[in-house]
Formats: C-alpha cells, sequence, structure tokens
C-alpha cells in the first residue's frame, strides 16, 4: 500500500516537471545573416488581377422631330444631316437625331410614339397651329430660361408673346416668322395708271386718303379686266368673263386672322374655350366682306376662275393676273419665278374701317414635351441650335424671317442682294401690327373647328349659300357642337 502511494507521489513529481519545462522560456538562438543577393521571399497568396475601368456610360440620343411644318423636303433633310453631323462630332454626352415625318403623318406618327412610351425630346420647327393640335403636351421652358438666365433681349418682343401661353408659360423660344404684308405687281399697277398702295403703315394713300380696305376696293376696280379690257368700274364689264383681278384676298391663312382686322377674336371661340362665336358681329362681316369682293365688286376671283392661275403659275401671283395680294413671306419661295415674270414690291396692309391695320403672322419654333426622358440634354441641345450662327442656318433652310433681331437686319440686307427692287424692310415693320392672340391659337378640337371654317368659306367662294348670316349659324352651331362635346370629357 505505501509502495503503491510513493509510486504514485513519484509520478505526479515528475509529471509536474515536464508541464514546467514546457512553460519555461527557450533560449534565444543567434541570428541568421540573409545574403544581400537574396531576395524576400514572394507572398504564399495567389496574385491580384488588375481590374477592368468601368465602361464609358453610353451619350444620350436627343431625338427631334419634323413634321408639324416645314423641313420635310429632301433638301431640307440634308441640311438637318449636317447639322447633326456637326453637332455629334463635337459632343461625347448628348447626340442628336432628326427623325422627318411626312406633314400628313404627323399626327398619327407623334400619337404613336406618345402611346408607345417613344416620345421625341424636341419637335421642331413647329407654328402655333401644330402646337395646338398637342397643346397639353409641351413643357413650360421658364424653369430652364430663369435657371440659365438665357438672354430673351435680341428676339422681337411680339415673337415672344406669341409663344407665351395663358396658365402654360412659355413652350417655345421664337425661332423665326413668317409676317403678311401686300404683295402687288408693279407692272399691272402701270398699265392701269393707279398709284402704289404704301409702304409705310399706317400711312395714307398717294391721294391722301386712308389706306383701308375702301381704298383697297376702289383700286382693285381699276385693276381688274375683263376679256375686252374694261375695268370693273366700267359699265360694259363683263365679269363673268374676267381675265385679271385686282385682289386675292387673304389666302393661305386661317380665317381667323381675317377677322381680327374687324374686331373680333379670331380663335372664334370664347377665351375660355366654352362658346363659339362664328356667328358673332366681327365674324359675319369679314364673311359679308369676302363674298363682296366676289360676287358683288368682283374684284376678287371665285373659286371656279381661281383656276386660271393654277393653270399658269403654282400661285395666284405668279400667273400675272392679280394685282395684289396679302399673304405671309412664306411666299419666298416663289420670288425668284415672279422676278422672271414681273417686276413686283410689297406694301402695308390696310386697315379695316378706324381699325389699327392687323397683320397675319406665322411663326416657328421649337417644342419639348413633358413625357420627354432627357429634358435637360433636349434643353442643352435647344440652346445649341440657337446659337446665332446655327440658328441662321435653320431660318434659311426653313425660308423665314429670324426672331433675333441681330439676325434681322442681316436678313434685309442679303434679300436686298437678290431683290433690289423690294422694300423688304416692310416685312420687319410688320411686327409691329401682327395678330395676338395668333389666328392658329389652341381651342378645343382646333382641327375640327378650323375644318368646319374653311367649309363655311368655301360655300361662300363657289357660291353654294351667299347667305351668309344663314352660312356663319351653320358654322357656329356645328363648332359649339365641338367644344360641349370636349369638355363634357373635360
Amino acid at each position: 500500500m505505501k509502495r503503491t502511494l510513493w509510486t504514485l507521489l513519484a509520478l505526479v513529481v515528475v509529471t509536474s516537471l515536464v508541464i514546467l519545462a514546457g512553460c519555461a522560456p527557450k533560449p534565444t538562438e543567434a541570428p541568421t545573416e540573409v545574403p544581400p543577393t537574396e531576395a524576400p521571399a514572394a507572398p504564399t497568396e495567389a496574385p491580384v488581377e488588375p481590374t477592368e475601368a468601368p465602361a464609358a456610360a453610353e451619350p444620350v440620343k436627343i431625338v427631334i422631330f419634323v413634321g408639324f411644318g416645314t423641313g420635310t423636303s429632301p433638301e431640307q433633310m440634308e441640311v438637318h444631316n449636317q447639322i447633326a453631323e456637326e453637332f455629334n462630332s463635337t459632343h461625347d454626352k448628348i447626340q442628336i437625331e432628326f427623325l422627318t415625318v411626312p406633314w400628313e403623318e404627323r399626327i398619327t406618327k407623334f400619337s404613336t410614339m406618345l402611346a408607345g412610351d417613344m416620345t421625341p425630346d424636341i419637335a421642331m420647327p413647329i407654328g402655333v397651329g401644330g402646337i395646338a393640335e398637342f397643346y397639353d403636351e409641351w413643357m413650360d421652358l421658364t424653369p430652364f430660361i430663369e435657371r440659365d438666365n438665357y438672354d430673351m433681349s435680341d428676339f422681337f418682343g411680339t415673337t415672344v408673346e406669341i409663344h407665351t401661353y395663358p396658365n402654360k408659360g412659355l413652350l417655345g423660344l421664337p425661332l423665326c416668322v413668317y409676317p403678311s404684308v401686300t404683295y402687288y405687281n408693279q407692272d399691272l399697277f402701270d398699265a392701269a395708271g393707279v398709284e402704289y398702295p404704301p409702304h409705310e403703315w399706317e400711312a395714307p394713300y398717294a391721294d391722301g386718303d386712308p389706306w383701308d380696305l375702301d381704298k383697297l376696293v376702289e383700286i382693285s376696280k381699276k385693276l381688274t379686266l375683263d376679256s375686252d379690257g374694261n375695268n370693273a368700274d366700267s359699265p360694259a364689264f363683263n365679269w363673268e368673263n374676267s381675265t385679271q383681278w385686282g385682289w386675292n384676298g387673304w389666302d393661305w391663312s386661317s380665317f381667323g386672322s381675317f377677322v381680327q382686322k374687324f374686331g373680333g377674336r379670331p380663335t372664334g371661340v370664347s377665351e375660355d374655350g366654352k362658346t363659339a362665336l362664328l356667328n358673332s358681329e366681327p365674324w359675319v362681316q369679314t364673311m359679308s366682306w369676302i363674298k363682296d369682293t366676289v360676287w358683288t365688286w368682283h374684284i376678287r376671283a371665285s373659286s371656279e376662275q381661281a383656276g386660271a392661275f393654277y393653270d399658269a403659275a403654282g400661285d395666284p401671283m405668279g400667273s400675272g393676273m392679280v394685282g395684289m395680294w396679302e399673304c405671309h413671306s412664306w411666299m419666298s419661295y416663289a420670288w425668284p419665278s415672279w422676278t422672271e415674270s414681273f417686276n413686283w414690291d410689297v406694301a402695308a396692309v390696310p386697315a379695316a374701317g378706324s381699325n389699327r391695320p392687323q397683320a397675319a403672322v406665322d411663326a416657328d419654333t421649337f417644342v419639348m414635351p413633358k413625357s420627354g426622358k432627357h429634358p435637360d440634354e433636349a434643353w442643352e441641345v435647344v440652346k445649341w441650335l440657337f446659337q446665332p450662327e446655327n440658328m441662321n442656318r435653320l431660318v434659311k433652310n426653313y425660308g423665314c424671317i429670324p426672331a433675333r433681331q441681330s439676325l434681322a437686319a442681316t436678313w434685309v440686307d442679303e434679300m436686298k442682294a437678290d431683290y433690289p427692287n423690294v422694300d423688304f424692310q416692310v416685312f420687319l415693320d410688320s411686327l409691329d401690327y401682327i395678330d395676338l392672340p395668333n389666328h392658329e391659337s389652341w381651342v378645343p378640337d382646333y382641327t375640327k373647328k378650323e375644318d368646319a371654317v374653311q367649309t363655311a368659306l368655301d360655300q361662300v367662294m363657289t357660291g353654294e349659300n351667299l347667305d351668309v348670316q344663314a352660312v356663319m349659324d351653320t358654322l357656329n352651331t356645328t363648332v359649339q357642337g365641338y367644344l360641349d362635346e370636349y369638355w363634357a370629357t373635360h
């Protein structure tokens, strides 16, 4: 028993010595020198591969929809392509593309793009009528202008007013304008021994009488001839055999622009858009005056007689059968052919009675859809396009007068170089007399209203119905129905 106990004690002592030996510090060893040529050991981990640089962001593509106005001819498209190429070669983050659609397909195409979430970023050039066709779609540019402190001082003031809408703001910077003037054939005036109309706005006629519609009728009779050479003042005059007319009306413009001359509202609809005014006194008075120019005074060709113009030329004035015609500057496409055929010039527009003269104007701009996905980039494109040198290229491409005052003076000089006998200052002076609100301004169901007005005018011009009051009453009822239908769903 004792032997066993002593044996156990001996084992405990030995075990303790072993443990203590394990816990004791090890003796230090002299360091081993590393030869100076020996490199440090390489890490055992796998080498880290270099990471690729992040891919550059794709440039934002800004689609410019062309089709609401001019700009769709092959020659004009080529200018757009050149502009796009220049922009794209000098910009990395934004690229532009012009999408051209035939005018007759514009509404269907644009509507399809809106519905398909493919809204273009810009639409240009577009006039007041084009804006009216999608009136609720356009963005107010005022925040962009204020944010960038964009200089608006170089634009003609009235051109800014044209594109400023109640409760909508400024929908487009003024690009260019097509003001109306009185074109006249100097050769026909000279042959009849009639003094030319005045070039200065609100100036009297050569004999001191006011330059108004009464004076226009008076001299137009002297310029209107039948096949025997009798003018409309002669008792022998046979209007059914007319070969020349003193006046060709206010063609190729909305009827509403005529009404404002007589003090009426050019849209034919009340300011709130709910009441038709098409049988109000100014509208009836305007249609009656048009009827008399054709069927009473015979100074204007009827629809049937006007066919002779287009047998001879592409427009009434170009036929050489018209003494005077109030129309827009976009007739510039015909000026070369006129110049080859006869001497012509431009004059101020006559007043209707004691009213101030009113000159209809068409005005082109651009718009940015609210549903566009890149408004900031689109605005940058617009600012580039509206730089004077780029804007001038667009203006020449569209055949219009620049809305920048600094460019307009140059336009006059350039036109004088091509047509030295024409007083182009009359066009610029016209901008002080333009129709505000514009005759193409939005009303509910704008396109339907315009079609109905044209139908009424056709009835009078063809002689189908010369009861003006009845024509206008029917027209008013039709348009009031459109308004009621519109407001029932809005």
